[in-house]
């Protein structure tokens, strides 16, 4: 080949790489030369002579047409003439939506890359404090910087500049919604305070049928259970309790029970095991918590409508627990009749021996 052929292929190749918006769609790359950048002024600083010049792929950058028009009208002609070529290729099938659709779409597509740049960004602060920590001998607390940097995660993952809680809840929910924002969340667990770790476990429990029904595609809710499950020891009954009636209401416009699918997933009924196991625990170390009163007659009922649930339940239709505790048997015999119990029994063998 020669020069001039390999230029034509090298620029056809490259053309393909354009970009109006680098960060979003080659996020990966970019981060990754921004880091062999700093990394090299570091050692510029420290006086190293051998300097490495990193090479970096520059893209061309073509403005693209913000109209598409594959009829072109030649003077004189009989007729209009369709044409394409390799920036306006010819459209087998008009299928672009159009007017409001259109719009709805593409704001879809920038609100879930906007999602998927603040998980990384988020991502990467994490990354850091982890490195830290495995760099230096173990330490039960964490250094003033990192702990300001755990604060300013919980902070963005709670909140994001939101203007009202309804908002705040939403952009949360958004990243669990996927699969690396779960990830992220499990990993960011263990560095929070007591009252953090608390305040994002009350918010998924506020939130958990509406997480199980988007987690039917990634079936990666569990990867929580672990870092949450060592959260539940520290609510309170009354946190407990309404965590717990939050699942018994039935949404407006809804026909299906808000426990029922919350059943069918592995994470839904492991953790709703272990708050009734934990609710259980509570009430035999405090004997105040027996004494007739509305808080009691709220755990009774909530018992009860649950174990309902389970034994209404389909047996192919009930998940897995990844945790059976103990206590859930002998806490359903406190509260149910014979009859229920028995169909209990028989919906949970399989996890009983296990």
């Amino acid at each position: 080949m020669t020069q001039k052929q390999k230029d034509w292929v090298i620029k056809v190749q490259m053309v393909q790489l354009q970009s109006e918006n680098p960060h979003l769609d080659d996020y990966y790359y970019q981060e990754y030369y921004q880091k062999l950048e700093k990394k090299q002024t570091d050692e510029e600083l420290l006086g190293r002579k051998n300097k490495v010049e990193f090479l970096k792929l520059v893209t061309p950058y073509i403005q693209k047409a913000e109209a598409y028009e594959s009829v072109v009208r030649i003077e004189g002609s009989l007729g209009q003439v369709a044409v394409s070529t390799c920036f306006s290729p010819r459209r087998a099938i008009d299928a672009v939506p159009h007017g409001t659709q259109e719009q709805d779409t593409g704001t879809a597509s920038s609100q879930r890359l906007r999602v998927l740049y603040r998980i990384e960004k988020m991502f990467l602060q994490l990354l850091e404090i982890e490195e830290s920590q495995k760099a230096g001998p173990p330490q039960p607390h964490l250094s003033k910087p990192h702990s300001n940097q755990v604060e300013q995660l919980f902070q963005a993952l709670k909140t994001q500049e939101q203007n009202n809680l309804e908002e705040a809840a939403d952009g949360f929910l958004q990243v669990l919604s996927v699969r690396k924002g779960k990830a992220l969340v499990a990993r960011l667990v263990p560095f929070l305070s007591q009252d953090q770790a608390v305040s994002l476990l009350l918010a998924i429990m506020h939130h958990l049928p509406l997480l199980v029904r988007r987690d039917v595609a990634d079936q990666a809710l569990h990867m929580l259970f672990k870092p949450l499950g060592k959260c539940i020891s520290h609510l309170t009954f009354d946190e407990l309790l309404q965590g717990l009636q939050g699942l018994l209401l039935l949404p407006p416009g809804s026909s299906e029970r808000p426990v029922a699918v919350v059943l069918q997933n592995q994470f839904g009924i492991s953790l709703l095991y272990a708050l009734l196991s934990h609710g259980e625990q509570l009430i035999s170390l405090d004997s105040s918590l027996e004494e007739p009163n509305s808080d009691h007659t709220a755990w009774t009922n909530t018992v009860v409508l649950i174990a309902w649930e389970i034994a209404q339940m389909p047996t192919a239709c009930l998940a897995e627990p990844l945790n059976f505790p103990s206590n859930l048997l002998p806490l359903f015999c406190h509260h149910v009749d014979k009859q229920l119990i028995q169909q209990l029994e028989a919906k949970m063998e399989l996890a009983w021996i296990y």
